[in-house]
């Protein structure tokens, strides 16, 4: 017993999960117990609690009565408990009954609910299923009723409107119903084949096509009727088309989609009418500015033209005013070039003021007549006979050309026959090469416009101009060749320019003024060969002469002049003129200068260049050093004070005589520096310098000094 007592307080034998009550486990219902003892030996052996036990020596018959008396005291415990909670257990247990009871009346009333919920979902989907229903039947409906309205805006038609079509008066409201009845007929003609089976349309179609009949049939008797107003010269053609045919532009435009037949007929009566207008009106036009040329050159008005036989023709047959002045200097003639707005001239007030004109203001005063009515007429044709629909298409742009060539062919070929006139008698190569730039500035105004109508009467004017500019031009250069040809050689001649020179320089100058800014090749080239004309006439007059020295100065005022001429115009050497004639100028300056040389210091020039083509400085001769020194010692002064006398009474001209004088003066130092050089070199090869009896020469340094003295004499 003493040994099982310790067992007891080291052990805990608790034996939790373990059933430690008597009662026999029932496995079936006649109470048979069915156990494998060897099975749950080797579980009770296996068992952890079990091994414990047997491994501390435990007495198991006391504590089995142990645990016995502790289970029959938590008995006791439990049913105390039970007894003092009894009460209360009784109320739970009549709280759980009237819960039940609860619960089941709800579950009762939830089975009710859901019933019922049932029936309202079977409603809803049954509402549901009309409300597609209907939502469909809705959408048909108004699609029906769109197609329903479309078809009948499209083909009903208000009686007022029909009305007006067959009895009213053709004016603004005649407009607005012939409007509505074209969309009718435009619709009928697009949905006729879909919607021909309808009885509405079968019904609308034939008094749709007697409205369109009657309709065209007044519409063309009021566009015959106003065209025919047309015929009057004292008809202001532009106000008409303005408020009255671009008013009612539609009623031509619904002839020509609804009745091409009388659309034609309306065209062709505009044409013929319009046609004989512009006619009337600028051949009277024509007329008029014939009578108020004035001529500005003939034939005798050339280059080469010689003083005696200009004079000799002065009796002219004709009884225009003449402008001899201008014949080769453009002077204000430009300006028509530059006028800003330019205007027509106006017949009445001319013919007032009695004011004559070169051809060329006449030439662009017709032009622009001509320009201003074709871009009139040409906007107005695209907007009257030609419909919204073609004007988008190559085809409305032929038909307007087409009928613009009817219209203005007569007036066109009016003004080339007004220019051919002109032409087979014109000398003035300024004013048909201001005819030419004037055709250049009205085809660009043309283009800004976006007239295309113009260009074969613009290509043509220019095909009948510049033939007759080159032959002018020709004509210029043949004169000067015959005054070549016809020129004798004379032993002294005039220094002084002749005419050929100033016409030629104020002829070119003009022609440039007029070549600036378009550089035609044209031009320049015929430019070039009138030039080449003048020179080779210059030099033949200077060969001719025996005096070489009149001869130069003849060329030097010749080219002089030229120059003048050219600078004052406002040409520099950029210009292939100005260069060309600067380098004639400087060339002959230059020989002029070794003429004088020559003539006056001829002994230190030929020294000088027969010295230095010496190979040793040795073989110059002392004595022709000495010799040559002397003479320039001697001469010096004298002969510099005669070279600006000749230079003064040969050139007038204040900056050409000053810059001669300076290019004499300036070879002579040049020369002279060169001698001294040579006369240096000689003599300090020598090694004491120049022996007592050689002359010594003046120092450059003296000469230049001098020189300065003439710098202003001019």
């Amino acid at each position: 017993m003493a040994s099982a007592a310790p067992a007891a307080e080291d052990i805990d034998l608790t034996f939790e999960g373990f059933d430690t009550t008597n009662e026999p486990d029932e496995t079936g219902p006649g109470g048979d117990i069915s156990i494998d003892i060897a099975e749950q030996l080797d579980d009770i052996q296996n068992d952890e609690l079990v091994k414990q036990v047997l491994t501390k020596g435990v007495d198991l018959r006391s504590y089995s009565r142990q645990i016995e008396r502790e289970l029959h005291d938590l008995e006791d415990d439990q049913l105390s408990s039970y007894e003092e909670h009894e009460a209360a257990l009784l109320e739970l247990d009549a709280e759980i009954k009237s819960c039940d009871e609860v619960l089941e009346n709800m579950e009762k009333l939830l089975v009710s609910f859901k019933s019922n919920l049932g029936a309202i979902n079977n409603d809803i989907q049954a509402l549901q299923s009309d409300s597609l229903s209907m939502s469909v039947r809705l959408k048909n409906r108004v699609v029906t009723e769109k197609q329903l309205d479309k078809i009948l805006q499209g083909v009903v038609i208000p009686p007022e409107a029909v009305k007006t079509i067959c009895d009213g008066e053709v004016n603004e409201r005649y407009l607005e119903c012939l409007v509505e009845v074209n969309k009718k007929i435009a619709y009928m003609r697009v949905h006729g084949k879909q919607h021909k089976k309808l009885k509405a349309f079968q019904e609308i179609h034939p008094e749709l096509d007697r409205l369109r009949l009657k309709a065209s049939s007044k519409i063309r008797e009021y566009l015959l009727d106003k065209i025919n107003g047309l015929r009057s010269l004292s008809t202001n053609v532009h106000i008409m088309q303005n408020s009255i045919f671009l008013k009612y532009r539609f009623f031509n435009h619904f002839l020509i989609e609804r009745h091409p037949e009388a659309a034609v007929e309306v065209r062709d009566s505009y044409i013929h009418v319009m046609r004989q207008y512009y006619l009337d009106h600028f051949e009277a036009y024509q007329r008029g500015l014939m009578k108020l040329e004035r001529v500005v050159a003939d034939k005798t008005d050339v280059v080469g033209m010689e003083e005696s036989t200009k004079l000799s023709l002065f009796g002219s047959t004709k009884t225009v005013a003449r402008d001899k002045n201008n014949v080769f200097n453009l002077g204000t003639r430009a300006a028509i070039l530059d006028a800003d707005n330019p205007r027509a001239i106006v017949l009445s007030i001319a013919g007032e003021s009695s004011t004559k004109y070169p051809f060329e203001a006449l030439f662009r005063s017709y032009n622009l007549a001509l320009v201003d009515n074709a871009t009139a007429e040409y906007e107005f044709i695209m907007q009257f006979f030609v419909s919204p629909k073609a004007r988008q298409k190559i085809t409305g742009s032929d038909m307007a050309r087409m009928i613009f060539g009817h219209i203005f062919e007569p007036s066109m070929r009016t003004g080339e026959q007004f220019l051919k006139h002109y032409l087979e008698t014109a000398h003035d190569a300024l004013g048909v090469l201001l005819c030419i730039r004037i055709m250049t500035q009205l085809a660009s105004e043309l283009q800004r416009r976006l007239v295309p109508v113009l260009d074969s009467y613009v290509n043509s004017m220019n095909m009948h101009l510049w033939p007759r500019f080159q032959a002018i031009i020709d004509g210029h250069i043949e004169s000067v060749k015959r005054l070549a040809s016809s020129y004798r050689s004379k032993s002294k001649i005039d220094t002084q320019p002749p005419a050929i020179v100033r016409r030629y320089a104020e002829l070119a100058s003009s022609m440039l003024r007029l070549n600036a800014g378009y550089n035609t090749h044209a031009v320049s080239v015929s430019l070039a060969r009138l030039r080449t004309e003048v020179h080779a006439y210059l030099v033949r007059v200077a060969e001719g002469s025996s005096d070489r020295h009149a001869a130069l100065v003849f060329l030097i005022n010749s080219y002089d002049l030229l120059l003048t001429v050219l600078y004052e115009n406002g040409f520099t050497e950029r210009e292939e003129e100005v260069g060309s004639w600067k380098q004639e100028f400087a060339t002959t300056v230059l020989e002029f200068a070794e003429s004088e040389l020559e003539k006056h210091f001829g002994h230190l020039k030929q020294f000088v260049v027969e010295a230095e083509q010496q190979s040793d400085i040795g073989q110059i001769s002392a004595d022709g050093l000495s010799r040559v020194a002397s003479t320039f010692n001697a001469e010096w002064r004298s002969q510099i004070s005669s070279i600006n006398s000749s230079i003064i009474q040969s050139f007038s001209n204040f900056r050409t005589g000053t810059e001669i004088l300076h290019a004499v003066l300036g070879q002579l130092i040049i020369y002279y520096t060169r001698f001294h050089s040579l006369y240096d070199k000689r003599f300090a090869r020598r090694g004491g310098g120049a022996s007592s009896n050689v002359c010594q020469p003046v120092g450059v340094q003296n000469v230049m000094v001098e020189i300065k003295k003439y710098r202003n004499n001019f």
